[in-house]
């Protein structure tokens, strides 16, 4: 779908969802209505191993609790039982973050670089050296 927004055009595509009908079987006013609804998308769980009053259990992807077998138990050293590495979600959060945080620091460079050219071409000396004075301490 093409859209306009202030004069600027751009497509926009609706993120589809997946509707089921259900059995459920309803009338509104004399005529047969079937009740329609949204697909649930899973969303992962993290997968770890834990320990709960000296009980040791572990979580699957789907959310779901496995007791450990003993000999299991007493095979894995203490850390591995208690913590597990970050998992795979976290990781791709940490680097979208990281990614968000530099392309921030990218546009605040950008802008500060335009505010000096401004300030050297209206010859305002001044706002130069405090332009300057904040490019150096967004550097270091």
């Amino acid at each position: 779908m093409r859209l306009t927004y202030r004069g600027v055009t751009y497509d926009h595509n609706p993120p589809s969802l997946e509707v089921s009908e259900s059995e459920i079987l309803g009338h509104y006013r004399g005529q047969s209505h079937r009740l329609s609804y949204v697909r649930h998308i899973p969303i992962p769980q993290p997968v770890a191993d834990l320990k709960y009053r000296g009980i040791s259990y572990h979580t699957n992807s789907n959310g779901q609790v496995e007791t450990m077998p003993r000999q299991i138990k007493e095979a894995r050293p203490a850390h591995q039982i208690s913590a597990r590495p970050a998992n795979a979600m976290a990781a791709a959060r940490r680097e979208l973050l990281a990614e968000a945080a530099q392309t921030h620091r990218d546009s605040i460079q950008r802008s500060l670089e335009h505010r000096i050219a401004v300030a050297r071409a209206q010859g305002n000396e001044s706002l130069i050296q405090q332009l300057e004075a904040e490019k150096h301490q967004l550097v270091v």
